[in-house]
């Protein structure tokens, strides 16, 4: 190939990656585009300042889970003997939805296909971007086959987390989901299940997702997986500028071609039959693609597209994924009664909730106090109400209070109580489950100040539903039920997630 002649060009991870890792672009580990994690919505600009500047992605949180049922005997003490399920940690990534305050980029280094890769002097006439992928996998194979396959997994996860004991099942919808999740871990699960894994059929299919109308598609790429589709969705990816003060004493920047793009965690889309573009049961992976825009004259060419190899896989986390809603506290304070009574003494004013009900809608029911058992619809006119805002939180608020308990009761959600405290807690409540469960006094002896506190301490109703369910609860579980009821004394303080480690650059000083 002569100088003149145009050349191809490949994909490398960036060079802060490779240098963590204690390899250089040449190494097969840098074939891949790198995942970049972000904790702020404008994690760009923080990017665009030090590409290099991430935090880690840790091996508990952001590795995609499934639960187990686990028995009473095999709990733990404390908060862990209400935990009906345990969580099962895969080796798959997960990335979190924006409402977690988690965001992702994705990070590739340019270089020209030539001997001893060196790097493009400029990107004119080049367009980067990428594409994202799916990967679907079919699995046939006798139900009995796939329960034990399941349970030797989840063992082999279990074990490797520092946990033993018998293994819950595992539902027979949620089967592929586990088993093909740890992807990293499936050589040697295959070869300790390979009798096992032979009565299994696989098929598996990588898949662009390809627009149309106000839906789209997502279609198989073929056997060879590097091209794109006609039509298949690309991804914009922008060049990072080169940045003085790299080098300490060396105002020259150091000359790379650091490209990124932003990772899609989310999205609106559906395809033609109704389902979501993205999920939180599909693997997926990104490709990065360079295209080299044909020079004058030769529009007509055919625009030649060079693909990377693909991303570590992963899967997204659902919304109300409880390891990522645990990122983001969200405080409300109530409506003040004395300020909303105050305010009632005074003329109406023009803001509020008008709520219009249309012509034959309009329920009409006995308003005596008690539960409705008889009502008309009706209506021949728009009637328009206006509440005050605050109306609509304080009976919300009051609904949601009166019904926690009852769901908690009505089907054992015990460990739901784990998931609420109030500050401060109920000292009082506390040191009557204390009597109550070392047997210095009953149930029956609860007297209506301690209902009462019970009531405030895990809602209403709650005083009574404790004396009739007295007898499911003995001596033995008083700490740990006191420890998930009474909540900690002070608010819990965020844990900051950790960055990554600096490294120099080694082009610092002509390197």
């Amino acid at each position: 190939m002569s100088p003149a002649e145009p050349h191809g060009f490949v994909f490398r991870a960036p060079w802060y990656v490779c240098a963590r890792g204690g390899y250089d672009r040449f190494d097969a580990r840098a074939a891949s585009p790198a995942l970049q994690k972000y904790d702020v919505p404008e994690f760009v600009a923080r990017l665009v300042t030090d590409p290099r500047d991430s935090l880690r992605f840790e091996p508990v949180d952001d590795v995609w889970s499934y639960h187990v049922p686990v028995a009473l005997a095999d709990r733990g003490p404390g908060r862990a003997r209400f935990a009906t399920h345990q969580v099962v940690r895969t080796r798959l990534r997960k990335l979190y939805q924006p409402s977690h305050q988690r965001y992702y980029a994705v990070v590739v280094e340019l270089f020209c296909e030539r001997p001893g890769l060196p790097r493009p002097q400029s990107a004119q006439g080049l367009e980067v971007g990428l594409v994202m992928r799916r990967r679907q996998v079919d699995m046939s194979a006798k139900p009995a086959v796939l329960r034990a396959l399941t349970r030797k997994l989840t063992a082999g996860l279990l074990a490797a987390q520092g946990r033993s004991g018998p293994v819950g099942n595992v539902f027979m919808s949620e089967t592929e989901d586990v088993l093909w999740a740890d992807l990293a871990y499936r050589e040697h699960f295959e070869q300790a299940n390979a009798p096992l894994l032979d009565q299994v059929v696989v098929k598996e299919e990588v898949q662009g997702w390809v627009p149309r109308g106000t839906g789209g598609s997502w279609r198989p790429t073929g056997p060879t997986d590097d091209e794109l589709l006609d039509g298949e969705e690309e991804l914009p990816m922008w060049q990072l500028p080169s940045r003085s003060g790299d080098c300490d004493g060396d105002p020259r920047p150091p000359q790379r071609s650091l490209w990124f793009g932003l990772v899609p965690v989310t999205s609106g889309d559906h395809d033609d039959a109704g389902a979501r573009k993205l999920d939180d049961r599909s693997v997926y992976e990104l490709r990065t693609f360079v295209r080299r825009v044909p020079r004058p004259g030769h529009e007509h060419c055919p625009r030649a597209t060079r693909l990377s190899e693909p991303t570590e896989p992963f899967r997204l986390a659902s919304f109300y994924d409880p390891d990522g809603t645990k990122n983001r506290r969200i405080s409300i304070t109530l409506p003040d009664l004395r300020a909303l009574a105050a305010r009632a003494a005074g003329p109406s004013g023009p803001g509020g909730v008008a709520v219009t009900t249309p012509p034959g809608s309009q329920l009409s029911f006995p308003q005596n106090g008690e539960i409705p058992k008889s009502g008309s619809v009706g209506g021949t006119t728009p009637r328009v109400c206006t509440f005050a805002l605050e109306l609509f939180m304080i009976v919300a608020f009051f609904l949601f209070s009166l019904f926690l308990p009852i769901v908690v009761f009505a089907f054992q959600l015990w460990w739901l109580l784990a998931l609420r405290f109030c500050l401060p807690p109920s000292v009082q409540a506390v040191l009557a489950l204390k009597a109550f469960f070392t047997g210095s006094r009953t149930a029956a002896q609860m007297t209506n100040v301690e209902r009462l506190s019970f009531d405030a301490l895990l809602g209403p109703g709650t005083g009574d539903r404790i004396q009739a369910a007295s007898d499911q609860f003995a001596a033995s579980d008083l700490d740990d039920f006191v420890e998930v009821v009474a909540g900690p004394e002070t608010t819990p303080a965020p844990v900051p997630p950790r960055p990554e480690p600096p490294v120099k650059d080694p082009l610092c000083g002509g390197g």
